[in-house]
């Protein structure tokens, strides 16, 4: 699939200053420097968990449940921040903000990416880890893999470590370090030996399906140095793989406000009539082919694939005009040659077949037992102990970094 995809369902389930000196207070999205340690590490919380007023300080929720250890174990080599933003879920997941999914997701994206330079630029030596759960597993994921392609705030060379948990944009069957399959120890983080890192492995059992979002993008110059942990039935990080119909709910989901059900239902609506329209245009213009006096549907993506893209708030819609156009276009081929409609409608019901097979998973009361407690699986991460390699790991880069310091 093309395009990153909006991450909708995950939160759904869960609706189960100086560099010497402390930073003077300055703009909201500032975080607080105390000198320059080793690691710096900037954690997004879940939805629900944070909001744009929360406390940079404070080791709550599940990301706190990693990252409180790791300064209590290393206090002076390592400071922390909990990046602020609404946490929200259309208005409906307690806790969190009256935001739409696809704002808070933004929001989380940008306050990180601000928090993420600031420490950089006070702190040149000083290098960065990030972990995100959830809604910010999302954001921190779409972080990493901007900065591993080199389009980040910030070099991949300052990154030492990401770990993200229950991420919605995992891919599909993703091993735990994307990009690695069979890797368990981190990649060092450059600049230093790794001895410590190499004495950690993440582990993790053997996860199915992928993200409720997914993303084919990788972590470019990040990979090695970027965990996805997922339990498996967990729907936001594992949703099955033949769910086309439920990625496209999610996305519409995402974009709505859900504090108030008439208008969700009108909002709803017309994200679906703007999805279809658009996933049918784009079909018009790229999947049928013209030769002599013939008319073929070759697509280039799947049914089941052209409606997730539409429905992507971050797709652009095809031209209406165009794809009006080329439709003139394929009906006077066709009447020019009546032979063909025989051909295009077993090319069509053909492809109607695979849009069932896509979505196949759905109606299978045996998908639906893997996620029997997924609300239990989303979230347990702390509870089960998932965290504690991700803390090891933590550890392990601030003495790394600084005994390279």
């Amino acid at each position: 699939m093309t395009g990153r995809r909006v991450a909708a369902a995950a939160a759904a389930v869960l609706g189960a200053a100086a560099v010497t000196a402390p930073t003077s207070a300055g703009p909201a999205s500032a975080v607080p420097i105390n000198g320059c340690p080793a690691l710096y590490i900037l954690g997004v919380q879940g939805t629900g968990q944070s909001s744009p007023t929360a406390d940079p300080l404070a080791d709550t929720g599940v990301v706190g449940s990693l990252i409180g250890p790791v300064v209590a174990t290393v206090p002076a080599l390592v400071q922390r921040a909990y990046i602020g933003y609404e946490a929200g879920f259309g208005g409906i997941v307690p806790g969190g903000g009256a935001d739409p999914y696809v704002s808070s997701v933004s929001g989380a994206r940008a306050n990180l990416d601000a928090a993420a330079a600031q420490v950089v630029e006070a702190c040149p030596d000083t290098m960065l880890a990030g972990v995100g759960y959830s809604q910010g597993a999302q954001a921190m994921a779409s972080f990493a893999r901007d900065v591993g392609s080199g389009n980040g705030p910030v070099p991949a060379d300052r990154v030492a470590g990401i770990a993200l948990y229950a991420n919605p944009d995992r891919g599909q069957l993703e091993p735990v370090f994307p990009g690695r399959p069979g890797q368990t120890v981190p990649d060092a983080a450059p600049g230093t030996t790794g001895a410590a890192v190499s004495t950690v492995q993440v582990l993790a059992a053997p996860t199915g399906g992928a993200g409720i979002a997914t993303t084919a993008d990788g972590y470019g110059d990040l990979t090695g140095r970027v965990a996805d942990i997922c339990s498996d039935g967990d729907l936001a990080c594992s949703a099955p793989g033949q769910a086309a119909v439920l990625r496209l709910g999610a996305e519409l989901f995402a974009q709505a406000d859900l504090t108030n059900p008439i208008g969700a239902i009108s909002t709803l609506g017309a994200g679906l009539s703007s999805a279809l329209g658009d996933a049918w245009n784009t079909v018009v213009l790229n999947d049928f082919q013209f030769g002599p006096g013939d008319v073929d549907y070759v697509p280039q993506a799947g049914l089941g694939d052209r409606l997730v893209d539409a429905g992507d708030p971050r797709t652009s819609s095809p031209d209406p005009v165009a794809a009006g156009a080329r439709w003139s276009e394929i009906i006077a081929a066709v009447t020019a040659n009546p032979g063909v409609v025989a051909k295009l409608i077993a090319q069509l019901g053909a492809a109607w077949g695979q849009l069932a097979a896509d979505n196949a998973e759905l109606v299978n009361p045996v998908t639906w037992v893997r996620f029997a407690d997924t609300v239990g699986r989303h979230n347990g991460y702390a509870l089960t102990g998932q965290m504690n390699s991700g803390i090891a790991w933590m550890i392990a880069l601030a003495h790394d970094i600084a005994g390279a310091r």
